[in-house]
């Protein structure tokens, strides 16, 4: 099959990098599209053995593994989409839902990634990526943020909103440390995505690290919003544990004389029978199984 000087430069390339011994032979054997995404199989000799080379994203396989570039070509598509389903926020739907807006863009970046080839095309992934911050700083901007008799950071202000932020949700000088790195990250992924998006010479690696340090950064924020709202950290006075369960340490046996019944909240005779009025339906899925640390994150 026809190919061009920069495809097998790329593919000699990946191939120096990986020390696979020196190429005796480099040939393009097939190119098929699947799913959308077209990738071509490389058939390569090295002194150290013969491999397939199967690109977007490239990867080799050796050819002692896979006799046939059609099953090669079947496993790398599998490979490439289970990877892609592992690309995910990696914060459960709970937390990705303080920042919708954000998660979902940066999730469209990714999703766009296996699909580019060109520079252009990872230029367009720091777009995305940009979007992304924007909608970060519009879902979290508040006039509340604002100290009185300043003026507010324009809409676009990813960094002067993120301080706000911090300063607002993170005031203890105890949490100084996680200012300062939310700060400085905020700074150096904001100039990094915009450097990603006038890349000429962007490659593959670029945009995949502007992926990652997007989703790092909302993370980051997410983790913020969290530990701002969880305003109990009740710890043991014997051990300093954490695992308090009502007055009772559950690590050291402790129990806490100072703690405090909630109050019981009693049902009057007409609120118990509005309560019974629908009957409960059961779910008909038997065959669940639910663990002690699904149901401890439930009660949590």
């Amino acid at each position: 099959m026809r190919t061009n000087k920069r495809e097998r430069n790329e593919i000699r390339s990946y191939f120096e990098a990986q020390d696979f011994g020196e190429i005796t032979h480099l040939e393009k054997v097939a190119s098929e599209r699947a799913g959308g995404i077209s990738h071509d199989i490389w058939d390569v000799h090295c002194t150290d053995g013969r491999w397939w080379a199967v690109t977007e994203p490239l990867n080799a396989y050796s050819q002692e593994d896979f006799k046939s570039r059609d099953v090669v070509l079947t496993f790398h598509v599998g490979l490439m989409i289970r990877i892609a389903e592992q690309r995910r926020p990696p914060v459960n739907e709970e937390a990705a839902a303080l920042l919708p807006g954000g998660w979902r863009r940066w999730q469209q970046a990714v999703d766009a990634l296996p699909g580019a080839h060109e520079a252009e095309d990872f230029q367009a992934i720091g777009v995305r990526l940009r979007e992304c911050l924007v909608s970060f700083a519009a879902e979290v901007a508040t006039d509340e943020l604002v100290p009185d008799g300043e003026t507010p950071p324009k809409a676009a202000d990813v960094v002067g909103w993120t301080n706000l932020l911090v300063d607002a949700l993170l005031p203890d000088r105890g949490q100084r440390q996680w200012r300062s790195y939310l700060r400085k990250t905020t700074r150096e992924t904001w100039d990094y995505v915009n450097w990603l998006t006038h890349a000429k010479n962007a490659r593959f690696e670029d945009a995949e690290f502007g992926i990652a340090a997007v989703e790092h950064l909302l993370t980051c924020a997410t983790a913020t919003f969290l530990r701002a709202a969880r305003t109990s950290h009740r710890r043991c006075s014997e051990c300093g544990s954490y695992a308090m369960g009502g007055e009772r340490c559950r690590e050291c046996g402790w129990t806490d004389p100072d703690y405090e019944e909630p109050p019981f909240v009693s049902l009057s005779q007409e609120e118990l029978e509005e309560r019974l009025a629908e009957p409960c339906t059961p779910s008909s899925d038997i065959s669940t199984l639910i663990t002690v640390d699904d149901a401890v994150r439930g009660a949590e």
